[in-house]
């Protein structure tokens, strides 16, 4: 049994993974265009303006002459988390040791949105605004068209005050992978048939920072740990000084905190490429086809962890326990104090992409888009932490034969599917200057039930949007859309690997609420504006 302490104490990395699923999961939400989000992103078939170079590049034979554009995007969201403790197995159990855990009943909630720039790294912002852009150049009369974009394929970020019973969940987290290059070309091999290509050059970073705590699970574990491996008197000290086990000269709440964890990782450059189709096969209907390449990118940065008093106890207690004393000494050295700072890096991928799209005039004023994509998000199967050098605790799970350790990685399983989505939009020319649109997109999350967690709580959600376009002038362009979408989950408990499973305490997972059940609602607010203009 003492496996589990060692098991538990030191999963959490992968916390930082999670936020670029949180990230993923939002796919095309944020890249701020506000025709692309009016249309419930179905615009592969009907390219829009510059941010061709990424829903589909061969849109950009489209734009003749010289045009810019500019983007501004504003999003709010909300997370709330409430845990209930309805399991009578684990009622029983905590009863006989007389403990309350204080994550029953509690509802967390996001104190601040958050972002992670370049230079700057994790920032808390009270209302996240991003102005956006790119150009195009096509000279009069050619087949190519050139351009060039800025815009945001992953953002997300959020941070929880010390005194949020969230911080187990992350005191912040945050992602952004940032094109800061695009150059693309569009080209039209034939009158109604064009071609494209963007390269994409990108920014990623990543933050997160979280209270360690074990899950309940762990205390069943602890009262034999003691049996085992310490002098039987102290039997009789766990038992009267519950909630505070003393074991082995060490003190350990069992639904306390057992150490911070901060670690900020970044790759200044990563590369994908778009390719992209355009067909209009008559004068009332085009097909479109666009392939987003995948990005296998190694983050590298500092890892920070500060191990609590009670837990170094814990440890040193068990070194002096034999035959556990030679093992520990060897495999799981530690600083005095505790405080150990690592450089490391994890292998993050951005799962490839493939959509098909139709534009269909139905009406002569009213056009009907549809989009089904395909993105691979199996890739997700698990994450991957690699120390610089070899980690103490690292060692002692390996001595300990914990699947997926090294004495400097760890592999955590996800096990995400790959996803199919659609979706639909209506534009109606209103009169020669405006155009009103509506969207509907239905997205699927590829997370199975049975890895939910309320690290990534990102269920099936339905993104509704309505926006307009607007002719200023010949030569300039205004939209704008409002779009909203919510997400609610509910995790019963042990139903799932990834979140509050209680039944196999051996579980190589982090979830600090075992036995609790989870509910989860996101809510997602959008305005994206933009402004197009020749020039």
């Amino acid at each position: 049994m003492q496996k589990i302490i060692i098991k538990n104490a030191f999963l959490i990395f992968f916390i930082v993974a999670s936020s670029q699923s949180h990230a993923q999961l939002f796919q095309n939400l944020l890249i701020g265009n506000a025709k692309a989000l009016a249309l419930g992103q179905a615009v592969t078939a009907d390219p829009p303006g510059i941010d061709a170079v990424h829903f589909n590049p061969a849109g950009l034979t489209r734009l003749k002459g010289r045009q810019m554009e500019i983007k501004v995007l504003a999003a709010d969201f909300s997370l709330v988390g409430e845990f209930e403790l309805n399991n009578p197995e684990i009622i029983q159990r905590y009863n006989e040791l007389d403990l309350v855990d204080p994550m029953e009943g509690a509802r967390t909630e996001v104190d601040s949105l958050g972002v992670y720039l370049p230079v700057v790294g994790f920032t808390e912002v009270p209302f996240p605004i991003a102005p956006l852009g790119g150009v195009s150049y096509n000279k009069i009369g050619s087949k190519w068209t050139f351009a060039n974009s800025v815009y945001a394929p992953m953002a997300f970020g959020l941070s929880r005050g010390d005194d949020n019973p969230g911080v187990i969940f992350g005191r912040k987290l945050a992602i952004t992978r940032l094109t800061f290059f695009a150059p693309s070309f569009g080209y039209e091999v034939t009158d109604t048939f064009s071609v494209g290509m963007t390269v994409a050059f990108s920014f990623t970073g990543m933050a997160a920072n979280l209270v360690y705590r074990a899950s309940g699970g762990v205390i069943r574990e602890l009262a034999e740990l003691l049996d085992q491996v310490c002098d039987r008197t102290d039997r009789e000290g766990f038992v009267l000084e519950v909630p505070f086990l003393n074991v082995c000269g060490g003190a350990i709440s069992p639904f306390g905190g057992l150490f911070d964890f901060d670690v900020d990782l970044k790759k200044n450059l990563s590369y994908t490429y778009n390719i992209g189709l355009l067909w209009d096969v008559t004068e009332w209907l085009t097909l479109g086809m666009v392939y987003q390449s995948e990005s296998v990118d190694t983050l590298k940065g500092k890892m920070d962890i500060q191990i609590y008093p009670e837990l170094l106890g814990l440890l040193n207690g068990l070194a002096e326990n034999e035959p556990l004393k030679t093992i520990l000494l060897d495999a799981a050295q530690h600083p005095t104090d505790g405080h150990i700072e690592e450089t490391g890096s994890m292998r993050l991928v951005t799962p490839q992409h493939l959509s098909f799209g139709m534009s269909l005039m139905v009406l002569p004023k009213l056009k009907f888009n549809v989009d089904v994509k395909w993105t691979e998000t199996s890739q997700w199967a698990e994450l991957d932490f690699q120390t610089d050098n070899n980690v103490g605790l690292f060692g002692l799970f390996t001595v300990l034969q914990v699947k997926g350790a090294s004495p400097n990685a760890l592999t955590v399983p996800r096990g995400y599917v790959d996803t199919v989505n659609w979706g639909f939009g209506l534009e109606y020319q209103y009169n020669a200057k405006t155009a009103l649109r509506f969207g509907y997109e239905p997205r699927k999350t590829g997370i199975p039930d049975d890895r939910r967690d309320f690290l990534v709580p990102v269920a099936d959600m339905d993104v509704i949007a309505v926006g307009f376009s607007r002719k200023l002038s010949k030569t300039s362009s205004f939209d704008l859309t409002i779009a909203t979408t919510k997400s609610d989950m509910f995790i019963p408990t042990g139903s799932s690997r990834n979140g509050n499973d209680h039944t196999e305490i051996n579980n190589f997972i982090y979830h600090p609420t075992a036995g609790l059940d989870t509910r989860s609602s996101l809510s997602i607010f959008l305005i994206e504006t933009s402004y197009r203009k020749h020039f």
